[in-house]
């Protein structure tokens, strides 16, 4: 059993928002940039005017808690989220768009998510849990897993779970090392969050400065998406580590890493306001911050006082029955609270749970044709010798095992769209906005293929399309060329986006891909076109089926 007195334990959780505040603050500005941020001192950039999901999110959290007690569900934060939190972006998208359509936690972070399941949207919402938890990290664990799942999985659930134990024990023990040893016990450790973590303990135990850890974590663990977690709880951590308890130079180093910087910031500067306290910050950082915070969803607290904050937060801690801790010297006004024994039930997925989410959905069926390709006649190297016998004319050897597909040249007749019905080879169920070839496509080489669906609008629309691509494409809707690409990327479910028109009732979409490299990925997606936003800032469709 922990013991603090309640004047302590609410100058922790005010220690932890306001470091919270100040560091999303610092790295908000730079949010996205991957390179390292050139300068030693956060406040040549930090902006407290800016809304930020890392806290706001919690605060639409707080409501629920205040609404709903201490035995919430996901289902209960899924419902609030959905009334009050507008945010679409990346793997909120998706599970807003999987929510609509029925599908419950843990399987709306899963399913059409393969992409952003393992951001940094659910790790930045630990600090709840753990102020409410206060030296209990199991209970505070359990309560980030079910946050998590809303939206994220695998190792975004278990960075969340890390976080909120950790920041749990901060209330008792101070040693980061320590803390971060212990609260590895919520990460499994076949993991790559696990293995990134110890990877960063060793560099620091090793004497390797911050940057050079940073360079080597990159080089073994990076991700193109800026906010993937595993690369950002990375810099969490070297931030704690090597700022050694000092919350100013914690931020400064996590800043420094770059990346998805507010969140890092935010949550290397929330643990280290739990250890020290706000009283142990010192006024050259209290200063900061005129005790306010900016919100940008629709939760509207009493107070845009972080002081305040702090103490609705500590309400709710007092209402907790938690068997580790106890709580003296607790102010008369607040001694009538009622303590509730939390029963948290932690759902995990299956294949059966899966299927029956996937079941929910109405597939596009997606007609393909081909595969077209040609053998390429590309010249020989007149400068080597010739690969075959004298007078021979066969084609250069490289021709000989490779193929050739171009976006321009027409296998079918793209002016009238009809498929050639002897070219057909298979259909594809795509439950989801990415498609899979695996079972349809199975030829090797470089090929191009249609792509033929019918969906169907409730009326005459403007959408946006969302397109991941992995090479060159063409889309036609209603027979009308949307767009066409020849390039080849990485895969991203972003890739590309433009304007389409659809009329009401059923829709015929064609899609022409190329595959030049070794593998073929493509999405196609469907998103709220309001005439106003960028299509980052829109839900996606659910009734365009």
């Amino acid at each position: 059993m922990n013991t603090i007195t309640y004047e302590r334990l609410l100058d922790k959780i005010h220690g932890c928002w306001y470091g919270k505040c100040l560091g999303g603050a610092a790295g908000a500005p730079v949010e996205g940039v991957k390179a390292i941020i050139r300068t030693d001192n956060f406040e040549e950039i930090f902006n407290p005017d800016l809304p930020n999901d890392d806290l706001d999110i919690q605060l639409l959290w707080l409501d629920v808690l205040e609404e709903k007690g201490v035995n919430i569900t996901p289902c209960d934060m899924a419902d609030a989220w959905l009334e009050k939190c507008w945010y679409p972006f990346s793997e909120y998208g998706y599970f807003m768009k999987n929510y609509e359509r029925g599908i419950k936690p843990p399987y709306s972070g899963i399913i059409n998510n393969s992409f952003f399941k393992e951001g940094m949207g659910c790790p930045i919402r630990s600090e709840i849990w753990a102020l409410i938890s206060a030296g209990n990290p199991k209970l505070a664990a359990k309560y980030a897993y079910n946050d998590a799942c809303l939206d994220h999985a695998d190792n975004s659930v278990y960075a969340e779970q890390f976080l909120s134990a950790a920041q749990s024990m901060a209330f008792f023990e101070d040693d980061i090392q320590v803390i971060i040893k212990k609260a590895m016990d919520f990460v499994p450790e076949n993991s790559k969050l696990y293995e990134c973590i110890n990877y960063v303990v060793d560099c620091y135990n090793n004497g390797e400065n911050y940057l050079d850890a940073r360079k080597m974590v990159l080089a073994r663990y990076s991700h193109p998406d800026f906010t993937n977690v595993v690369q950002n709880m990375a810099f969490v951590v070297i931030g704690l580590l090597y700022g050694e308890g000092d919350m100013r130079k914690t931020i400064n180093i996590a800043l420094k890493c770059g990346y998805d910087a507010d969140c890092t910031c935010a949550s290397a500067a929330a643990l280290v306001g739990i250890i020290k306290g706000y009283s142990g910050l010192g006024e050259d950082l209290t200063g900061l911050i005129k005790d306010y915070f900016v919100c940008g969803i629709d939760v509207h607290r009493p107070s845009d006082s972080i002081k305040v904050l702090a103490e609705d937060t500590a309400k709710i801690t007092l209402s907790v029955d938690n068997e580790c801790l106890n709580i003296t010297d607790i102010p008369d006004e607040l001694k009538s609270i009622v303590k509730v024994k939390p029963e948290i039930e932690n759902v995990y997925p299956t294949e059966e749970g899966l299927k029956d989410a996937y079941a929910l959905i109405k597939p596009t069926e997606w007609k393909v044709y081909g595969p077209y390709f040609s053998q390429p006649n590309w010249p020989m190297d007149d400068e080597q010798p010739s690969p075959h016998d004298e007078g021979c004319v066969l084609p250069d050897i490289v021709c000989m095992v490779n193929n050739e597909a171009f976006i321009d040249k027409e296998y079918i007749d793209e002016k009238a769209l009809v498929m050639p019905q002897n070219d057909y080879i298979g259909t594809i169920k795509a439950y989801e906005d990415k498609i899979s070839f695996q079972d349809v496509v199975t030829m090797q080489g470089q090929m191009c293929i249609y792509l033929e669906a019918e969906i169907t609008s409730p009326e005459d629309r403007k959408v946006w399309l969302i397109l991941g691509n992995t090479d060159g494409f063409k889309v036609w809707i209603n027979n009308e060329e949307i767009i066409s690409k020849d390039e080849m990327r990485i895969y991203t479910p972003y890739n590309n986006s433009c304007y389409a028109n659809l009329k009401k009732g059923k829709n015929k979409i064609v899609l022409k891909l190329l595959s030049r490299a070794e593998k073929l990925e493509f999405a196609f997606g469907i998103r709220i076109a309001d005439g106003e936003n960028h299509w980052h800032r829109t839900k996606w469709h659910t009734d365009i089926v």
